[in-house]
């Protein structure tokens, strides 16, 4: 919550807000909704200063846009995350739903409520994304994004090899259905 974040947010078109499945997400919603009023109340003024509105970069006249959460870093039991994760994912569904969003609407830094109704955007999460173990760290290792590693690269085999085969693909998948999201939302939010 320092004031660069403030000035990065400020001055961007579109923000999702990333957490993890824990009390300490739960609480930032909290701050979230105390500290986003301030800034972008500081925005509107420190759009119109004279001395910023002729900086060699001025400050730009934008407003922010929700486009939603993402929740992380949990462990997955049987395609779903483990009971001790959903509870704090539907916690921030929750904080997110019913504090989050009505605060953010009533400084217009939401998108109409349909564009998040009927989009599997529940309570504005575009995407649960699960700990994906080890192939993070084959990722760094081989400078090679998770979805382009290849059987070599992953250097394992039998069972193992096969489970971090479909993880890699699982991989894929939520992070293209996250993508196809995020250019719906703003795609629609420019009118294309």
């Amino acid at each position: 919550l320092s004031s660069f974040n403030q000035n990065l947010l400020m001055t961007s078109d579109y923000f999702i807000v990333p957490t993890n499945p824990d009390f300490f997400s739960v609480m930032a919603i909290d701050s979230l909704c105390n500290v986003l009023p301030n800034w972008s109340s500081w925005a509107k003024m420190a759009c119109s200063l004279d001395i910023l509105k002729n900086a060699v970069y001025p400050f730009p006249q934008v407003r922010p846009m929700f486009m939603g959460t993402i929740i992380q870093n949990y462990r997955p039991r049987g395609g779903v995350p483990a009971a001790g994760f959903r509870s704090w994912i539907d916690a921030i569904n929750e904080k997110v739903s019913y504090l989050l969003v009505p605060t953010l609407d009533q400084i217009g830094m939401t998108f109409a409520s349909d564009k998040y109704e009927g989009s599997e955007l529940e309570g504005c999460c575009l995407s649960l994304i699960p700990d994906f173990n080890s192939l993070i760290a084959k990722s760094q290792d081989n400078q090679t994004p998770v979805f382009a590693l290849t059987q070599a690269q992953i250097d394992q085999s039998g069972v193992v090899l096969e489970q971090t085969l479909k993880q890699r693909g699982s991989f894929e998948r939520i992070f293209s259905d996250l993508a196809e999201k995020v250019i719906r939302l703003t795609s629609d939010a420019n009118g294309n």
